[in-house]
C-alpha cells in the first residue's frame, strides 16, 4: 500500500497475507495520525494487489488488480488576498477591453465579449481566442446512434451565441467582465465571468441556463482556446496515463503525469474525439521558458491536440486514417470541459450512452468554474496548483 499526496509517496509498506475466499471481506485499518497534512494537497490511499510466485504465464509481482481511495484528510491555504497583489488596471480602446498588470496584459472583444489575447511577460499565449464549446468530433458509438443528427444543433452553437452585454468593474483590484449570450435556436442562456487579478491569474466561470424547451443533450459543456505550438509540453494532475472519459475512467489513476502535447493523441483508424482527461485538478503547457495551467475549481475534464480539433470530425465517404491523415500542426488546441458525454458503446449501431452519462437539456444548470495561471520557468507547478483562490 502507498499513502500518496500530490503524486508523492508519504507512507508505503507491505500488508500481510490476504487469506480470503471468495466473496469473503475482510476490514483494513491503517495509521493517518503520522500525517501531517500539508496545505492544498489531496491524499490519497493506492492498494495494489501483486502475484507472491511466479507461475507458467505471470511473473512475480505481476499486478493483479488495484484501487484508489480518496482519504478524508486536508489542511486549507490561505486564500489569495486580491488587494495584496500588484495593480492591475482596465482601458478602453477602440473595440477592445484592455486588462493589465505588472508582466501580463489580456485583450478582451467588445464584439463578442470573448478573451482573444493573453500575454505574459511579453509572450503571447494564445492563438486564437478563449470561447465556449458544446461539440464533439462524432465516436464510431456516436455514428451508430444517430448523434450526428439528434445533437447536430450544438455544433456550430458557439458561433451563434448573440452578446446580449458586456459589464466591467474593478473591484477590490479585481476585473470583473461579465458577459451575457443567448442561444436564439434553443433559447438557451450563457453567463461567462472572468476574474482578473494583478499576478495575472483569471478566474473564469461558464453557467448555462436551459430555456426548458426540448432539446437534445449536450454532446459536451466546456470551451476552447488555442494556443502556439511551442507550447508543446504538458503536465496534469488527474486520471492517466490514458485516455478517460466518464464511463470508461476507472482504470485510469489519479496522479501527477507529463508528456508531449502530440504523444496525448490516440490514432484511432478514422479521426475521431480522443485523448480525454477526467477528474482534472490542473493541467499546464510550457515552451521551456513560461506556460500557462489551468487550476480546476475544484476539477475539469480536458484534451490537448497539437492540430485543429475540428481536424477529428466526420467526413462522410472520406477515406482519412487517424494514424496517417491526422499530423502536427502549427497549434495546440485546448478544450477545457465540465464534462463532454460519456462514449457509451454498449454496441456501436444503435445503442445511446446510459442516461446517466449525458447532460441532458432539461432544466439542469451547469457550471465550469477554474482558473487560468501564467507561470514561468522559475515558479514549481506544485506550489502553483495549491493557491487558494476561494475569493
Amino acid at each position: 500500500y502507498s499513502i500518496i499526496g500530490n503524486g508523492q509517496v508519504e507512507i508505503s509498506g507491505d500488508l500481510s497475507s490476504l487469506e480470503l475466499s471468495p466473496g469473503e471481506e475482510k476490514s483494513l485499518t491503517f495509521n493517518l495520525f503520522s500525517i501531517i497534512p500539508k496545505p492544498g494537497i489531496e491524499y490519497f490511499l493506492l492498494l495494489e494487489l501483486k502475484t507472491k510466485n511466479r507461475e507458467k504465464l505471470i511473473p512475480k509481482n505481476h499486478l493483479v488488480a488495484w484501487e484508489q481511495f480518496r482519504l478524508p484528510i486536508s489542511r486549507h491555504s490561505i486564500p489569495l488576498e486580491p488587494g495584496e497583489l500588484l495593480p492591475v488596471s482596465v482601458d478602453f480602446i477602440d473595440e477592445s477591453i484592455i486588462v493589465s498588470g505588472d508582466e501580463f496584459d489580456i485583450q478582451f472583444d467588445q464584439n463578442d465579449g470573448f478573451m482573444d489575447q493573453y500575454r505574459y511577460r511579453n509572450i503571447s499565449l494564445l492563438k486564437n481566442s478563449l470561447h465556449p464549446f458544446f461539440w464533439r468530433a462524432l465516436t464510431d458509438n456516436d455514428l451508430g446512434n444517430g448523434m450526428t443528427e439528434r445533437c447536430a444543433i450544438w455544433k456550430n452553437a458557439h458561433e451563434e451565441l448573440l452578446l446580449q452585454s458586456l459589464d466591467t468593474s474593478n473591484v477590490n483590484n479585481t476585473v470583473v467582465i461579465n458577459a451575457l449570450y443567448l442561444h436564439e435556436e434553443t433559447q438557451t442562456q450563457l453567463k461567462i465571468v472572468y476574474s482578473i487579478l494583478g499576478n495575472g491569474i483569471v478566474k473564469i466561470k461558464q453557467t448555462l441556463f436551459p430555456s426548458g424547451n426540448n432539446h437534445p443533450e449536450l454532446p459536451r459543456f466546456g470551451m476552447k482556446m488555442t494556443l502556439p505550438k511551442n507550447f508543446k509540453y504538458l503536465e496534469w494532475f488527474g486520471r492517466g496515463p490514458h485516455e478517460t472519459y466518464w464511463d470508461r475512467k476507472t482504470s485510469g489513476k489519479i496522479d501527477r503525469y507529463k508528456g508531449k502535447v502530440w504523444d496525448q493523441t490516440f490514432p484511432y483508424v478514422r479521426p475521431q474525439e480522443n485523448g480525454n482527461k477526467t477528474d482534472v485538478r490542473w493541467m499546464a503547457f510550457s515552451n521551456g521558458s513560461v506556460g500557462l495551467m489551468a487550476k480546476g475549481l475544484p476539477t475539469f475534464d480536458g484534451s490537448v491536440h497539437q492540430y485543429a480539433y475540428s481536424q477529428l470530425y466526420y467526413e462522410r465517404n472520406s477515406q482519412r486514417h487517424g494514424k496517417i491523415d491526422i499530423i502536427p500542426e502549427d497549434q495546440i488546441d485546448w478544450l477545457i470541459d465540465y464534462r463532454q458525454m460519456g462514449v457509451g458503446g454498449d454496441n456501436s449501431w444503435g445503442a445511446r450512452t446510459h442516461d446517466k452519462y449525458t447532460l441532458p437539456m432539461d432544466t439542469t444548470i451547469y457550471n465550469l468554474e477554474y482558473a487560468l495561471i501564467p507561470f514561468n520557468k522559475e515558479n514549481k507547478l506544485q506550489e502553483l496548483s495549491r493557491v487558494n483562490l476561494e475569493h
